[in-house]
């Protein structure tokens, strides 16, 4: 069991031939003996010989330079996006006066409406009448200003 171990910690040296003399002559005969190990290292060859077969592909000479360009462009892309919605964020905090400013006005219209005499008498009823209606005499009926 030492020996499978020390042949296992050695195999992949062995099988790219970087170690000589002692060691090589050690695993190559354990190798003839146990069968686990040299299981283990034809495995290792096949493993070896189909990586040898393997085309190797290289990149194109411009890859790291066309990869750089586009990572450029969306981080400014990104950058555009984040800009345009703090812009946004900048308008809404400058439009937030506009709508609590008709909600003040609103309420303030309905105290002054409400702190009015209120009558039964509507436009409707001053047009019946067959007096003649102005546009001034309208807004006081619909204010409460006029009988």
């Amino acid at each position: 069991m030492k020996e499978c171990e020390r042949v296992k910690k050695l195999l992949s040296r062995y099988l790219d031939e970087e170690i000589t003399g002692i060691d090589a002559a050690f695993v190559k005969q354990h190798l003839d003996i146990c069968n686990i190990c040299n299981k283990e290292y034809l495995e290792f060859l096949k493993v070896k010989q189909l990586m040898l077969k393997k085309e190797r592909k290289s990149l194109p000479e411009d890859y790291l330079i066309s990869l750089l360009k586009e990572k450029i462009t969306s981080r400014q892309y990104a950058e555009e996006n984040i800009s345009w919605l703090t812009g946004l964020s900048n308008l809404s905090r400058r439009l937030i006066p506009i709508p609590i400013a008709a909600i003040v006005l609103s309420v303030v219209f309905l105290i002054v409406v409400s702190g009015q005499k209120i009558t039964a008498y509507s436009l409707d009823e001053h047009i019946l009448s067959g007096s003649q209606t102005t546009t001034g005499m309208a807004l006081g009926v619909i204010l409460g200003t006029q009988n």
